[in-house]
């Protein structure tokens, strides 16, 4: 496809950051000023227009991923306002998917947290040029400065300050590119903005700033090199310019401040998404998607669409797809990769929220909402031609913890599941199945409040009663040792005698690296039926019957037994060497550990250190202030069942944690 065919105009972003550093409260202003909503609401209220489940309003959290769009400065912004609680990661990661850029959002006061970390990394992955605007600069303890230093020191990256707190007037930034003190009228909820001139003190700080400004970028500009150094006048065009190609190339990141309560700074940040962040035809995910067209020799006209959330309303499916290249109808055929056959696009919308619209196409550079693809999930690649192309899915992490169901009767047991079938859908995080041993339903997930929104959903749309029992930590098993194992079979079937020998070993692999069944042998179809079978050993180990992680397997020899070779007998004979091989290989068990991070007044670092040393933690960092103190540490997830509990207990109510899966590791 062309690139002028895709509108330069349109920018993609996803709104990220740690649990209560203000994300939807942003992207409510951006709504607001943008005059696509015309009555603010708020998220301690249960009324943000981007937490419209029951769930998110009744939390005061975000829990899904929301999208909507802007007209801003003649361009179209789409946003994706995103969780920040960890157990909801997994929208972020399909969020940041299919944007061309992001907004970080770090509190003043807390500066940049765990879950920040991570969804800085998880945008880096993907390419994407960020932005950073550093919230509720109002509080006290805040400190804009701390916060940019800690960005360069925490996350490798230049900040390059474009608006920063004023030192005279309350509720005013200073604009380092425009050179002005910005000035929110509080009488329309800051949708005016007046511009002055500096006074006093704010003007040696506006000079001094705009100097250390100047400097940064000519280390990436070199025309703003040559007239910084002939000591001639930049003017904003200028900087701005050097500003963008230093983003776009992630070699540095603007930075602006405000607070999105009281509506201070917003509107500058809005420019600053139209300036400095990447049309889709400038993305990194763009460029890479036309590198694999050409690659797998996909007509450069085909429509392409990546599918990265499933949604169902009732028994109604919903697809969110971003388009990549082309452009696609209402009531087309689409090819699927993954299915290897077409489906039917009923319509297509426009997403704000809860609210659609219809349009009768989308072409590249948006992000839709399609009906009438039934067999989709998130991953899929979509063409309005028969293609063999995949894209990159989503990387997905693996569920910790496990509740089991006891419902009240049979039919009730499989309306739940047809549901629980639906939300794994949606929820890529969240596994469902039986038992083989109890008959029990068993749902797993992320964390505890992952588990607790999920079963609070399904009572509810289900409208049936069922009970079920406490957390259970999802134990893994792995090998401490090289072993050699054999297995044999000999086993008549029918009337058909099987047989086989196999021989294989087993050593341990890094920790996290997942397993690895290789063969020395050619390949053949005994080789690959052998390599499956040693797959489906380490399934279930010999300890406790738990998925075998981090094993390094090699298939060393395929053999007749008693001049018998059978397809069947190398499956069963492959088996039975695995099973040998595993336990000799000394198995120990594996158990999830998280890393904590805990916030407190100062007052309560003791208490908080002595909960965690009960909790076998192993404390790595205490960061104390004036106004709020912090502990980093890891602890076993078996542990932490009730912490947030005796947490608010031993503190008044007054400390806040988080809790992001670290690793797998031997039980202590």
């Amino acid at each position: 496809m062309k690139k002028h065919d895709i509108d330069s105009s349109t920018r993609n972003i996803g709104i990220i950051a740690h649990i209560d550093a203000g994300k939807t409260t942003l992207t409510e202003r951006l709504l607001f000023y943008a005059h696509k909503i015309h009555k603010l609401g708020e998220v301690h209220d249960g009324n943000a227009t981007m937490d419209y489940l029951e769930e998110e309003q009744k939390r005061g959290i975000t829990i899904t991923s929301a999208c909507t769009s802007i007209a801003w400065n003649d361009s179209q912004i789409n946003i994706i306002d995103t969780p920040g609680h960890v157990d909801f990661n997994v929208e972020v990661e399909r969020s940041l998917r299919v944007c061309d850029g992001a907004v970080v959002v770090f509190c003043g006061v807390n500066g940049i947290e765990s879950q920040s970390e991570t969804v800085w990394r998880q945008a880096g992955k993907y390419g994407l040029p960020r932005l950073v605007f550093v919230n509720k600069t109002d509080r006290p303890g805040a400190d804009y400065w701390r916060v940019v230093s800690d960005i360069q020191a925490r996350l490798a990256v230049r900040p390059l300050p474009v608006t920063v707190p004023s030192a005279c007037l309350d509720g005013a930034v200073l604009h380092l590119l425009r050179g002005k003190t910005l000035v929110f009228d509080a009488s329309d909820q800051g949708a005016t903005v007046h511009e002055h001139e500096p006074q006093d003190r704010d003007r040696e700080v506006l000079q001094a700033r705009r100097k250390e400004l100047i400097e940064a970028a000519a280390d990436f500009d070199d025309l703003i090199m040559e007239r910084y150094l002939a000591d001639e006048a930049i003017d904003e065009a200028e900087l701005r310019a050097a500003l963008r190609k230093a983003t776009l190339t992630g070699q540095a990141v603007p930075v602006y401040c405000g607070s999105a309560l009281k509506n201070i700074g917003v509107q500058p940040l809005m420019n600053g998404v139209v300036h400095f962040l990447p049309s889709p035809v400038e993305s990194h995910s763009h460029a890479h998607v036309l590198q694999r067209m050409e690659a797998e020799n996909v007509r450069a006209d085909q429509f392409v669409g990546f599918v990265f959330k499933v949604l169902f309303e009732g028994a109604h499916k919903k697809i969110f797809m971003r388009v990549y290249n082309g452009r696609i109808g209402e009531n087309s055929a689409v090819y699927n990769s993954r299915l290897e056959r077409f489906e039917k696009i009923h319509k297509l919308y426009t997403v704000h929220a809860n609210r659609h619209e219809p349009i009768p196409e989308a072409r590249a550079g948006e992000i839709v909402l399609a009906t009438g693809l039934k067999e989709c999930i998130t991953g899929d690649t979509l063409f309005s031609g028969k293609a063999s192309l995949r894209l990159e899915n989503i990387d997905i992490i693996q569920p910790v913890l496990n509740v089991a169901l006891v419902p009240g009767s049979a039919s009730d047991t499989d309306k739940l599941q047809a549901l629980l079938q639906r939300y794994c859908i949606e929820d890529p995080t969240l596994q469902s199945f039986t038992d083989e041993d109890t008959d029990q339903l068993i749902v797993a997930g992320l964390g505890e409040l992952h588990l607790e929104v999920v079963l609070e959903r399904l009572r509810r749309e289900s409208g049936v009663s069922f009970r079920y029992g406490n957390p259970q930590v999802i134990f893994r098993e792995t090998i401490a040792a090289d072993a050699t194992g054999e297995g044999s079979c000999r086993k008549l079937i029918g009337d058909q005698q099987h047989r086989a020998l196999v021989r294989v070993t087993v050593r341990p692999a890094p920790r996290g690296q997942g397993n690895r069944c290789v063969t020395t042998l050619p390949a053949t179809n005994h080789a690959d039926i052998a390599l499956k079978a040693m797959e489906d050993a380490l399934q279930a180990g010999m300890l406790q019957g738990c998925l075998v992680s981090d094993v390094e397997a090699t298939l060393l020899e395929i053999a007749p037994f008693e001049d018998g070779l059978t397809d069947l007998g190398v499956r069963m004979a492959a088996l039975d060497a695995m099973k040998s091989a595993l336990v000799k290989a000394s198995p120990v068990l594996l158990e999830p550990i998280m890393d904590v991070e805990l916030r407190m007044p100062p007052e309560y670092v003791g208490d908080c250190v002595n909960l965690l040393g009960a909790k076998n933690a192993r404390i790595l960092d205490v960061r104390a202030s004036d106004f709020e103190s912090g502990i980093t540490a890891t602890a076993p997830m078996r542990q932490l069942f009730g912490f947030s509990t005796e947490l608010r207990s031993r503190t008044k109510g007054k400390a806040f944690y988080s809790l992001v899966f670290s690793r797998y590791d031997v039980v202590g």
